[in-house]
């Protein structure tokens, strides 16, 4: 088939189809009216196409002249005008001019102005004057709007200005030229108006009160959605801001906005490059956006690909399209042929992407996407606009027509579409919050975790602690009466019984635990007065309370309480927290129990409970850990005061008072004390209990009580200096008590129960061996073997620490820490005594070399750090002093004590302890050896010399100087030797 043939084919089924269409066929009206009793008059507008005769002008430049001429006017004709309608722009063949002829007759008594606005590039209207004479107003979509008569913008058609002359009838003609390239059509011929220019310019209100809106809603959904991309770096707001931000520049562009305010010299609109360019943005990020909008990388991973695909070819397309027209010379002088082939390759490839826009949504849906719904119902929003509104649209196959405002279904798509956006971020914020929350979760149970395994392997430690302490003991104890029992049967038997019970109270509370947990741990409750009961348990504890010069106060009111109560697990609950409130209070402190009958009125019926409070003053709680002082395993005394336990007192308490149906609650002030707080219901439904022997409760309560301090009281032991004195600093009066048991009667024994005494106690007393326990309170063992390492005082005392741990990282944290010796309990007594007696041989070794002083005065020039022991640079200072005085006769040990920041006491034990050399001797040796250097330099005479070093006559001099070294003075000074 030709193409003449394929022309003719397409010319008839036009024709056929015309009837249904929504343009209206040619009349044969040949004068327009404009009366002031029509209802045109009334809306203001009229519709003059009916009454328009045209002509195709071929040669597009012929002169009004020509075509005013009566001569000329046969040849306009309704034929022409249909011509145009069926075959006109993208229907035929391309109709660039068009001459059309229109006449006026106004019925009005008076000049009347009116707008005429053509849909064409270039509109020029010629308005007989006389002969040969015509009025010329200018207009168009195309021309600049500083060139045209009248600058309305309304529907994109821009006006002229006619003057109707009262009571006459005026012919006007009109040229209608696209200078594009783009044919003529029939919107050109059919969207004619004629306003009355109140009528103009309240459509024109209207229309850029709309395009306002709309250009401020794209505006403002752009800049929140690229807000919110800069927030939370999300690419679905970002290609929706270009989005909207490409829709907001197209309805600006196309209803002469940006030509009015930024581009009033310049036709923006018939820019076919800037058409492009808009458009070719919009459909590109649509479907990027349409793309993560619909999750289709997730859910359609198979249909994303497709999607690409045309992504890709619209691109291609725009820059194919974009470089044809400027590689053509420009769109006005582009091969027409070239022109519509690409803008049928363009229609075919959005086709597809119309299609996809309806059925990937559909299949979104169906994956779970709820935001589908949203671009479903946008996407239809538009396509039901484009179709009522525009008569034009789909060949005017759609009869219906409705005045909306021609980009009302973009704007409701995009308002659809933030819609949606926020729906997904709220979904997205929840879904981030929910995994957020699930992490945060799964992050507190693994520190939970971890806690627990921190506090259980503390937990393992101190009751590994707590269980080889008396171990310790025990079998010391038992050797100690295996080898001479005579001596130690009594009170060896009295140590080993009481740490049999610590160790049977401790096994106990581990097996309720586990009775606890698995809820075989029954109450067994009598009814008797449980004021004397309590008042029995707290005598018990006030050989523990004398001991540490503490105050224990017991106060009850009534002083009888009969009552339901279960002996045993009040007992552990009263004794744990007396126990702690003892051991965390310092000396001269005081400790109050208070026991009281309380009732309150509950839902209108008396309501009784036994109240039992446990008061101390001593350092208190730290508030960030009173919520966990329950947790089992954790030990709130060694993180805070430096007390131990095994960390499951506190929740073994928690636990019993539970049973008991009561509560515990406890109340601190750092500085200030701690009271705990136990509210127990009173019931009468037990059996009458029996009295419980007041030794029983003793014996069973022998496990919180101490011994009597044994550490520095009568021992058959001389207590005189001439001994080496042993510092003992250990926490348990048992182990004091073994210790100095089995140490030799040639060692004086001294003992403090904490760090914190132990450090006084050694500066204080410059012992010649420490042994110690790691776990102490107020001050563990290492951070006092760390101090006393650093104090030039006591840094020369051998430490051997003593301990539970047994691991090689705890070993290898005591020896740095400064520990001379590492012992595990329970230890052995021989290591123990082998330890002392290699340490104090050590000692004697050091005691040698630093009497023989040749180190000093053989180099006298070495630096510290060439120093082979902790206690040479010591020496070196102390050498250093009495040389800066030796010109002093008068200088004593206790200046020299001032300079080193020693006391004259400290100083001489010290410096007895490393050289068991009296400080005067060595103070006197300096000055000789000084006064040998002198003179073996011959500089100065033997009077001289001995005046410089201090000595106060000549002949006490010479003495020491033959006494030291064999020669007299002169000899030295002649180097004599």
């Amino acid at each position: 088939m030709g193409k003449k043939q394929s022309t003719a084919l397409l010319a008839g089924v036009m024709l056929m189809l015309l009837p249904f269409t929504g343009f209206p066929q040619p009349g044969e009206k040949a004068v327009l009216t404009l009366s002031p009793d029509g209802p045109e008059f009334q809306s203001g507008r009229y519709y003059f196409h009916d009454y328009l005769y045209a002509f195709i002008d071929s040669t597009e430049n012929r002169p009004v002249e020509e075509v005013a001429a009566d001569s000329f006017q046969q040849r306009f004709t309704k034929d022409e005008l249909w011509r145009t309608i069926t075959f006109g722009g993208d229907m035929g063949p391309n109709i660039q001019c068009i001459w059309a002829r229109l006449t006026l007759v106004s019925a009005f008594d008076d000049d009347q102005q009116w707008l005429v606005n053509f849909f064409a590039e270039e509109v020029d209207l010629y308005i007989p004057r006389g002969p040969n004479s015509f009025e010329h107003q200018r207009s168009g979509y195309s021309m600049p709007v500083s060139e045209r008569a009248f600058g309305g913008s309304y529907g994109s058609l821009p006006c002229v200005p006619l003057t109707v002359p009262a009571r006459d009838t005026l012919t006007v003609f009109f040229r209608l030229k696209n200078i594009s390239g783009m044919g003529l059509g029939p919107r050109s011929v059919f969207a004619q108006n004629i306003f009355k220019p109140r009528a103009y310019f309240k459509v024109d209100r209207r229309q850029r009160f709309f395009d306002a809106m709309a250009i401020g809603i794209m505006l403002a959904v752009a800049f929140y959605h690229l807000v919110i991309f800069m927030y939370q770096r999300r690419y679905v707001p970002l290609f929706f801001s270009f989005l909207a931000l490409g829709i907001a520049l197209i309805i600006a562009a196309y209803r002469g906005y940006l030509e009015e305010v930024f581009f009033p010299s310049y036709h923006l609109r018939n820019d076919i490059l800037v058409v492009i360019i808009l458009w070719s943005y919009f459909y590109l990020f649509h479907y990027l956006f349409s793309r993560l909008y619909l999750r289709l990388p997730t859910l359609l991973p198979a249909w994303d690909k497709i999607w690409l695909g045309f992504v890709l070819i619209e691109i291609v397309g725009s820059v194919i399209y974009i470089y044809m027209i400027l590689s053509d010379g420009g769109l006005y002088k582009m091969n027409q042929d070239a022109f519509w082939k690409i803008v049928g390759y363009r229609l075919l490839s959005r086709i597809p992407l119309l299609l996809l826009s309806i059925l990937v949504p559909i299949l979104s849906l169906i994956k779970g996407n709820r935001a589908a719904w949203t671009y479903l119902i946008a996407m239809l929003a538009m396509i039901f606009q484009l179709f009522i509104n525009d008569p034009n649209a789909f060949w005017g196959l759609v009869p219906i027509r409705l005045e909306l405002y021609e980009y009302s279904g973009h704007t409701i798509m995009v308002l659809l579409f933030a819609m949606g956006i926020a729906s997904q971020l709220k979904t997205l914020q929840e879904e981030k919050f929910a995994a957020e929350q699930a992490e945060q979760a799964e992050r507190a149970e693994a520190n939970r975790i971890r806690e627990l395994d921190v506090f259980k392997s503390r937990f393992y430690t101190n009751i590994t602690h707590q269980f080889r302490t008396p171990l310790t003991i025990i079998l010391g104890m038992a050797g100690q009466i295996q080898a001479q029992p005579s001596t130690w049967y009594n009170k060896g038997a009295r140590l080993i019984r009481s740490n049999g019970r610590r160790l049977l109270h401790l096994v106990d509370q581990i097996l309720n635990l586990s009775k606890l947990e698995a809820g075989q741990l029954p109450t067994r409750f009598v009814h008797d007065d449980v004021m004397r009961y309590l008042k029995y348990i707290v005598e018990s504890f006030h050989s523990s309370a004398e001991q540490k010069n503490i105050k224990l106060e017991f106060e009850t009111e009534p002083k009888a309480l009969v009552m339901d109560y279960d002996p045993d697990k009040l007992m552990d609950i009263l004794s744990n927290l007396a126990s702690n409130a003892i051991k965390f209070t310092q000396e001269e402190g005081v400790v109050t129990l208070n026991v009281t009958r309380h009732t309150s009125d509950v839902a209108r019926e008396a309501t009784e409970r036994l109240v039992i409070s446990v008061t101390d003053n001593g350092p208190g709680i730290p508030e960030e850990i009173m919520p966990r002082i329950f947790d089992r395993f954790y030990q709130a005394g060694q993180d805070h005061s430096g007390e131990g336990g095994a960390g499951i007192g506190l929740a073994l308490t928690q636990e019993l008072v539970h049973i008991l149906k009561g509560e515990i609650t406890v109340k601190s002030e750092l500085g200030k004390g701690t009271t705990f707080t136990v509210t127990l219901p009173i019931t009468h439904n037990a059996t009458a209990g029996h009295d419980l022997d007041r030794s029983i409760i003793r014996e069973m309560m022998s496990a919180f009580a101490p011994l009597p301090d044994a550490a520095n009281g009568p021992d058959g032991h001389s207590a005189g200096r001439e001994k080496p004195t042993v510092l003992l600093v250990e926490d348990n009066p048992d182990v004091v008590e073994y210790i100095r048991s089995i140490l030799p009667l040639r060692f004086h024994l001294e003992a403090e129960y904490n760090g914190k005494q132990g450090l006084a106690k050694a500066c204080k007393l410059i012992p010649d061996i420490i042994i110690s326990d790691i776990m102490m309170p107020e001050m563990d063992g290492l951070e006092m073997c760390r101090l006393l390492k650093a104090d030039k005082r006591t840094s020369h005392i051998p430490i051997i620490l003593l301990t539970a741990k047994v691991d090689m990282a705890s070993k290898i944290e005591g020896l740095q820490a400064g520990g001379d010796a590492y012992l595990a309990k329970p230890f052995d007594k021989t290591e123990l005594l082998v330890r002392i007696n290699k340490l104090t041989e050590m000692r004697a070794q050091l005691q040698e070399r630093y009497r023989d002083l040749g180190f000093l005065f053989q180099n006298t020039n070495s630096r510290p750090e060439q120093d082979t022991h902790p206690e040479d640079h010591f020496m070196r200072e102390l050498h250093a002093i009495i040389e800066s005085n030796l010109a002093d006769p008068d200088f004593s040990i206790g200046q020299l004590g001032e300079q080193i920041g020693m006391s004259r006491a400290t100083l001489y034990r010290k410096f007895k302890a490393i050289t068991n050399l009296p400080l005067s001797d060595f103070i006197r040796r300096v000055r000789l050896h000084k006064a040998r250097q002198l003179l073996e330099s011959g500089s100065l005479k033997v009077t001289e010399v001995a005046m410089d070093t201090g000595f106060k006559n000549l002949s006490t001099f010479s003495r020491s100087f033959r006494e030291e070294f064999g020669i007299s003075p002169s000899e030295a000074r002649h180097g004599g030797s």
